[in-house]
């Protein structure tokens, strides 16, 4: 058997002639003596410390870790030889003690072997990088707008107190135009967000930058909700920082040669787009920019599919859709918006409904010729945003109105 320290010999010294002998108390150190002699000749079940400690060393890991992290390695072996011969001697309590400390500089070494190999993707990423100074200045960008993301949010209690000032002095139909107005500029800003996350997953975001995408998603729900409820600035703020979280995972999870050229790609689809909606019967279709936001919008005149006061699409003038269905399919990397539209009578909300179900008959017509659902969204915004002068029947007839938006930059 081992040696033991001179710690040990005095630690049995002042328990004699009697050992603990587990819950049950102490027994005279003569019945330990003979119990220890007579089973000298059998080896103790290896305590699951010193196993566990075993088939990690057994691990190719711990091959390579010894290259970044040698003396822990070797220090490792030696505790696991400490212990397997503690084991045979049958001190258990000393065995299982130096496996785990064993498992520690091993785990040790295995986590500065594992930042090594991290450290050297860093480095190789920083070098792709390095080159790009357009790249950088926008990622520094980003990064100062991360930043004040802290300032942007203690914002929104000061604008929404501004807000109710406000109200109060608007007449109810300055009101619900400007509420109409705030709605859309969120809705807007929801949409640039919801366009930056579909080119974040274009690159495959979701994997290769997953915590900017995750933030981005979450922000966009959020924004969702907020607008919902009629939060309408907590929703412009949300969606700001989403849009600026897809990005930021966008920027990490695509090169910029790549970049570069799915956006010449893009133009060239855009303007190919553009003429084949042009070629369509029926409509005008016209081209506006919201900041970096480009949008063709194709407006369907809601006497084209609906009867007067009906949500639902009447069954002779399903064909509308026809066409607007084969150029979604034609162009199927665009995301989509379904927007409904009234003119200004009536309450707001009930417009808002009105607006939102037309919609969605819309959207369901597409899913049913072909179009898939997941790159369509829908949304009714009632009688914001008016083409036509509302004091006219003529006007309001063309207010009354879906478009189909396609979005790119």
């Amino acid at each position: 058997m081992r040696a033991k320290t001179a710690e040990t010999k005095t630690a049995e010294t002042k328990t004699a002639p009697y050992r603990r002998a587990g819950p049950a108390g102490f027994l005279p150190a003569g019945f330990v003596l003979a119990a220890a002699m007579g089973g000298a000749c059998a080896t103790p079940p290896k305590p699951p410390e010193l196993e566990a400690l075993e088939k990690m060393r057994g691990d190719p890991a711990a091959n390579a870790a010894a290259k970044a992290d040698q003396n822990r390695v070797s220090n490792a072996d030696a505790l696991l030889a400490r212990a397997q011969e503690e084991w045979k001697d049958s001190d258990l309590e000393e065995a299982r003690n130096s496996a785990l400390l064993g498992q520690v500089k091993l785990k040790h070494a295995l986590a500065v072997a594992e930042q090594q190999r991290a450290q050297q993707r860093i480095a190789a990423a920083e070098a792709e990088f390095r080159a790009a100074q357009e790249e950088y200045e926008r990622l520094q960008r980003d990064h100062s707008a991360v930043k004040e993301q802290v300032a942007l949010l203690q914002r929104l209690e000061e604008a929404a107190v501004e807000r109710q000032r406000l109200a109060q002095q608007l007449t109810e139909e300055q009101k619900r135009a400007n509420d109409d107005r705030l709605r859309a500029g969120a809705a807007d800003k929801i949409a640039e967000a919801e366009l930056a996350l579909k080119n974040a997953e274009a690159v495959r975001a979701q994997q290769h930058a997953n915590v900017p995408y995750s933030a981005a998603v979450d922000n966009l729900r959020r924004a969702r909700g907020e607008l919902g409820r009629g939060e309408v600035s907590a929703a412009k703020a949300s969606a700001e920082m989403s849009k600026i979280k897809a990005e930021e995972a966008a920027a990490l999870a695509k090169p910029r040669h790549e970049q570069e050229s799915q956006v010449e790609e893009n133009r060239a689809r855009a303007e190919a787009l553009a003429r084949d909606a042009a070629a369509l019967a029926g409509v005008v279709v016209r081209r506006e920019a919201r900041g970096s936001l480009q949008r063709l919008v194709i407006p369907i005149q809601a006497e084209r599919l609906f009867d007067r006061r009906s949500a639902s699409i009447s069954p002779n003038k399903e064909v509308v859709l026809d066409p607007i269905a084969a150029l979604l399919k034609k162009y199927p990397s665009y995301p989509v918006q379904v927007v409904g539209y009234t003119d200004n009578r009536g309450r707001t909300a009930e417009k808002l409904a009105f607006s939102l179900a037309r919609a969605e008959s819309v959207f369901s017509g597409l899913v049913l010729r072909g179009v898939d659902p997941k790159r369509l969204v829908v949304s009714g915004q009632g009688s914001a945003d008016p083409v036509a002068d509302n004091r006219t029947a003529a006007g309001r007839s063309q207010n009354h109105r879906i478009e189909i938006v396609f979005l790119y930059q």
